[in-house]
């Protein structure tokens, strides 16, 4: 089935009630589409699928496009700079959002967070950038606490009012496969002290949690190897 062919048959105003158990449907969208890229991160948040960043011919991408899951429409939103944020910062010229790649990103109220990535943009330390849903501004995230290296690659899980950040590959190519928490109400970073062997170092795995208590760790890989392991953490202490 063509996707002229699904223009004809779905009515756009309830695609959901159309589609059929286990069956793929391109869906017959409208508006200009985002490019072609990966090393994306995205996240769904008041009945909109936003996209932000990754790669394309070797370039760092630092849109973000929103698709509209009621019309089917895809958009570009031109975000603005947090007017609160130190202006003095390479001689005052600042991005909105810079070029990045291999990050995560979660909502968090009425919040797009992004955690880490690979950017031009060099940094020793983790930076969470955010999106404010409502006003399209854009800025960092002030954290305190052990913040952990900057890294990509790497997996972000909500727990509660907590990220979960596991493993990734910081900017000088070093595999890691520490654990970080980022509480969201204080924002405060903490380090995960697990005891037993922990799974090897690696980046672009897959993360879970169970019962809002088990993280769940799958996969991945290191400069030679691809990982088809599963470990688990007890996050209660």
């Amino acid at each position: 089935m063509g996707a002229e062919e699904i223009k004809k048959d779905m009515d756009i105003t309830s695609w959901p009630s159309d589609l059929a158990y286990e069956q793929w449907v391109a869906l017959p969208v409208s508006g200009a589409r985002p490019s072609a890229r990966y090393k994306h991160a995205a996240a769904v948040a008041n009945e909109k699928l936003y996209i932000t960043g990754g790669s394309r011919n070797g370039r760092y991408l630092s849109d973000i496009q929103a698709f509209d899951l009621r019309g089917l429409t895809w958009s570009s939103l031109k975000l603005e700079i947090d007017p609160s944020a130190d202006k003095s910062e390479d001689s005052g010229l600042q991005e909105v959002l810079p070029g990045i790649s291999d990050h995560s990103m979660i909502k968090w109220e009425n919040k797009l967070l992004l955690l880490g990535g690979h950017s031009k943009k060099s940094s020793d330390a983790m930076i969470v950038h955010f999106i404010n849903l409502e006003t399209h501004v854009c800025g960092v995230m002030e954290t305190s606490g052990k913040i952990p290296v900057a890294r990509g690659g790497h997996s972000v899980t909500l727990v509660g009012s907590k990220l979960i950040v596991f493993g990734g590959e910081d900017r000088s190519r070093k595999l890691l496969n520490d654990v970080h928490v980022l509480d969201l109400q204080t924002m405060t970073w903490s380090v995960v002290e697990a005891t037993q062997t922990p799974p090897a170092p690696r980046f672009d795995h897959s993360a879970a949690v169970h019962s809002e208590r088990y993280l769940l760790i799958f996969g991945g890989c290191s400069h030679s190897i691809f990982f088809n392991d599963l470990h688990v953490l007890d996050l209660h202490t």
